[in-house]
């Protein structure tokens, strides 16, 4: 699945880095939360990595939806850090 069927909430991995993100450090496999998308259909994303980045509809190739986990009930990580709170 690729991240132009991502929406807001969903958890997405970073799987292609071009040059126009290497500024932001960001790595292949880093993982974060959709936090919208915008009119122009830029994903905003908040990287887990404490980074805030967008990726632009024509890049959406570069992530990956990641299917949600079932776990202990206790939260991932990152909605430990608040990252997962509503927009």
């Amino acid at each position: 699945m690729t991240g132009s069927s991502a929406s807001t909430g969903d958890r997405v991995e970073l799987v292609e880095v071009t040059d126009g993100y290497l500024p932001f450090a960001l790595s292949v496999g880093e993982r974060g939360t959709v936090a919208f998308t915008d009119s122009l259909g830029t994903i905003h994303i908040r990287w887990d990595c404490a980074r805030q980045v967008g990726i632009i509809a024509e890049d959406t190739r570069l992530i990956r939806v990641v299917p949600a986990q079932s776990g202990s009930g206790t939260g991932t990580a990152s909605q430990e850090a608040g990252y997962d709170r509503p927009v």
